[in-house]
């Protein structure tokens, strides 16, 4: 009987200890490029209006996912790419010479940004120190859409797209909720998207890769895409006069369809995948390395 009253004591202290260190602090990822070569701007007069990016989400995840740490990181890093694009973006737009103004403009920069996170099959187990937890693949792609249009004939328009999607599913364990079952067997689940459980780091390291790959791609798509103001001062009726940005057929064109194409092995080292992301501008402008 004493011999099963200290196997109790011991998992008893086994629990608390696991409640006080079971969590690691995972930064987010750091959206800022590198300082340009070249910041001098062109005065040309033309402006243009940067509208505020749109999201699009496409969700095919579990019920346990959606109260995941993982998934409120997400929703975190989600919002993080959308202010530093718009910033960084500001920011190519004056490079090239554009004034930014919020009425009556030359151009316009209408963005669309969708992101589809799919998870595969999640199966629920136990244990009975640790509690319930999942395990899942997860994969995700993004696709950004830019629009740059004449504000005086919305027909003279061209679209710049920047595709990125990681190459591999992600291998999930994380722990879920449960009501039942003894309270101190169960493991604490963070809130604090920088608060993950151990044994979630390397899947974060790979969400936060993918969002930076495609962070990256799409700067540099705008950089060396979007024409400079001096260039658009006569503007023409012909759309193919700017450079289009296509390269990426597992996407429709003007619609988001998810991909079916994640490979079914999980992959730790997975890679995001970047497509046509050219370092330098001729003008001597580096946006990334």
């Amino acid at each position: 009987m004493k011999k099963y009253f200290f196997i109790f004591i011991f998992l008893f202290l086994s629990a608390c200890s696991n409640t006080s260190s079971t969590f690691v602090n995972v930064s987010m990822p750091n959206f800022k490029p590198q300082t340009p070569i070249k910041t001098e701007s062109i005065d040309s007069g033309i402006t243009i209006a940067l509208e505020p990016i749109n999201i699009e989400q496409n969700n095919n995840y579990s019920d346990y996912f959606e109260n995941s740490v993982l998934k409120i990181r997400i929703e975190k890093e989600i919002e993080l790419l959308k202010e530093n694009l718009e910033e960084q973006m500001a920011t190519i737009a004056k490079l090239k010479g554009y004034k930014i103004v919020n009425s009556n403009p030359d151009y316009t920069l209408k963005s669309l940004i969708s992101i589809y996170i799919e998870e595969q099959n999640p199966q629920k187990s136990d244990s009975f120190v640790s509690g319930d937890y999942v395990k899942s693949n997860l994969g995700i792609q993004f696709q950004g859409k830019i629009s740059f249009i004449d504000a005086h004939n919305s027909q003279n328009s061209t679209d710049l797209t920047s595709n990125t999607k990681l190459n591999s599913l992600i291998a999930l364990t994380y722990p879920i909720k449960n009501d039942d079952g003894i309270n101190m067997f169960k493991t604490t689940i963070s809130t604090v998207p920088t608060q993950l459980n151990k044994g979630l780091e390397r899947p974060a390291f790979e969400i936060d890769r993918s969002f930076i790959a495609f962070y990256k791609n799409t700067l540099n798509t705008v950089y060396n895409n979007l024409p400079k103001a001096i260039d658009t001062a006569q503007p023409s009726n012909n759309p193919e006069k700017f450079n289009s940005f296509e390269n990426n057929s597992s996407f429709e064109e003007n619609s988001f369809q998810p991909s079916k194409s994640f490979k079914n092995t999980p992959n730790d080292n997975s890679n995001a995948k970047k497509e046509n992301n050219v370092n330098k501008n001729q003008d001597g402008v580096i946006i990334f390395e």
